[in-house]
């Protein structure tokens, strides 16, 4: 069941007030926290609850700049803009100390394990052209694929690299095609790579 909070009075503000910020408000944003730790103000003007900002303002406006704001007259102003209530006494264990977890599924590839998404559609997209999906006989899954490799140790002279004992990606097939371009699809030549290979 669910207690009925009664609206604090005047006189109680004013003593809170003067006991938690004393008897001057020094700074209006300040005391609008701490009023906030035990209080919950609603606005009579409009649905607002609990807004910082609103309570700064309204103690703010409640005298001029140059005068100290007594408690009483910050309870009094308040109370003219703000129904005002004590939280309940558990307040502060209606709420957990952290942020509950989100446990969100993503889906992996099975082939390259790169590939991964929310999605499910988007995986099984995916997993149509992967190259390294051995049901499409690709050339990275073939035993005949040879990549692209950089000597990056050799040298023609010292200090340049020539990048003479580098190649690009061919078939390595005796019956392969000379102008060889990746990825190659549904090869007829296709044999699968051996576990050595894969390693």
């Amino acid at each position: 069941m669910t207690a009925v909070q009664t609206a604090v009075t005047e006189a109680e503000l004013a003593d809170w007030l003067t006991t938690g910020i004393g008897p001057e408000i020094g700074n209006e944003y300040d005391t609008a926290t701490q009023l906030l730790t035990v209080f919950d103000f609603k606005a009579r003007d409009s649905a607002s609850l609990n807004n910082q900002n609103q309570i700064a303002s309204c103690i703010t406006e409640a005298g001029p700049w140059f005068v100290s704001l007594t408690a009483e007259a910050a309870a009094q102003h308040l109370l003219v803009a703000f129904r005002v209530t004590r939280k309940p006494a558990n307040y502060d264990r209606l709420f957990v100390d952290l942020p509950m977890p989100v446990v969100v599924s993503r889906h992996q590839c099975p082939f390259c394990h790169r590939f991964t998404r929310a999605d499910l559609r988007q995986v099984q997209d995916h997993m149509t052209r992967c190259w390294q999906n051995p049901r499409l006989r690709t050339c990275k899954t073939c035993v005949h694929y040879q990549p692209q490799s950089t000597d990056f140790g050799h040298q023609c002279h010292p200090g340049y690299h020539c990048g003479c004992n580098d190649w690009d990606e061919s078939c390595t097939h005796p019956e392969g095609p000379d102008d060889f371009q990746f990825p190659v699809l549904h090869c007829p030549l296709w044999q699968p790579k051996t576990e050595e290979a894969r390693a």
